[in-house]
C-alpha cells in the first residue's frame, strides 16, 4: 500500500475550525478543505498509508470498508493530481 508524503515545498496547512486551509505556495492561494480532506492529509502527515487512513475512517464514520477505500483514493488522486501530496 503506497505511503504518501506533504509536499512542503509546495503548500503550507493548518486547521481552521472543523475544516482545514492550505495556503499553495507556487501559485499564492488558499484553499479550504473540508473536514474529510484535512484529516486524510493529516493522516498523510503522521505517515499514515491509504490502509491505515480507511481503518481510521471505518472506525470513526459509519461507513463500509468499500465505499471507505473509493472515497479515500478518490480524494489521495485529486491530492496528488495537484501535486500537494507526493509519493
Amino acid at each position: 500500500m503506497n505511503t504518501f508524503k506533504v509536499n512542503h515545498d509546495k503548500i503550507l496547512f493548518t486547521q481552521l475550525g472543523e475544516e482545514g486551509v492550505i495556503f499553495d505556495i507556487e501559485k499564492n492561494d488558499y484553499i479550504t478543505l473540508n473536514e474529510t480532506f484535512f484529516k486524510i492529509l493529516q493522516s498523510i502527515e503522521q505517515g499514515k498509508n491509504q490502509n491505515e487512513i480507511v481503518i481510521d475512517f471505518c472506525k470513526e464514520y459509519d461507513i463500509s470498508e468499500e465505499d471507505c477505500r473509493t472515497d479515500v483514493n478518490t480524494a489521495i488522486e485529486q491530492l496528488l493530481d495537484k501535486q500537494f501530496v507526493i509519493l
